[in-house]
């Protein structure tokens, strides 16, 4: 399992649970990307901005939590607090946890931090190992180099994987499913959440219909081929 380690800072009272293989000192200089200067790299793909963090043996990836939809027009990064281990940030990072010990396709989680901005509010951000070699599905669709047949049922039998486990992923979309010529990664798992054998299984094809619905929300032109490329997928899913 991935280590796991906690703690609150006294002088600032930020809360950080974290790989104790990966951190030896928490900070929340981590969590700030003008802390790194040089060794972070914006990135933006998708909501709000994200960085890659150098490091000695790989790279990181920030991300700071951000609201979106109507909310988020008005209040981006504050959340109601009720308790640190139920931030949005925290349960990502445990729920990555579970993932990678399942040895589900996902980046191995780093830390997360979240802070108290009023008594009732905090914010926070997840750190997590950056995969190499991949882009996301919905770059790779942009591109002029076409998805392969095996690649989309490669995607399709990923997917299966996760529901299989339980795992419903609350933002399936293009931009959070990343892939090579081989292999493929599921990413953001803010407010995923497992269900239960009682939930039964009408889940999985809302989950799938999103992930329809991203890819046919891509802007023309690019290499998604309707029902040809979505029969593939399903394919895989369903094999």
């Amino acid at each position: 399992m991935t280590p796991l380690s906690q703690t609150i800072l006294a002088a600032t009272g930020d809360f950080i649970i974290y790989d104790d293989e990966l951190i030896s000192a928490p900070s929340p200089q981590l969590f700030d990307p003008n802390e790194w200067g040089d060794k972070a790299t914006p990135h933006t793909e998708g909501r709000g901005t994200v960085w890659f963090i150098d490091q000695t043996d790989g790279e990181w990836i920030l991300k700071n939590f951000q609201r979106g939809g109507l909310v988020g027009r008005f209040i981006k990064q504050q959340y109601f607090f009720s308790g640190n281990r139920r931030t949005r940030m925290a349960r990502e990072y445990l729920l990555l946890c579970r993932l990678h010990k399942m040895g589900l396709p996902v980046p191995r989680p780093v830390a997360a931090c979240s802070r108290k901005t009023t008594f009732f509010s905090y914010s926070g951000s997840l750190l997590t190992q950056r995969l190499v070699d991949v882009r996301s599905l919905a770059s790779w669709l942009s591109s002029e180099e076409p998805l392969g047949d095996s690649q989309w049922c490669e995607i399709g039998r990923t997917i299966r994987k996760f529901h299989d486990c339980g795992v419903f992923h609350s933002d399936l979309n293009a931009g959070n499913i990343l892939l090579n010529k081989n292999l493929v990664y599921l990413i953001d798992f803010d407010r995923s959440r497992f269900r239960g054998s009682r939930f039964g299984i009408d889940w999985r094809r809302a989950n799938l219909k999103r992930l329809r619905r991203s890819l046919d929300k891509l802007p023309s032109g690019t290499q998604f081929h309707g029902e040809g490329d979505w029969e593939l997928l399903c394919a895989g899913y369903d094999g």
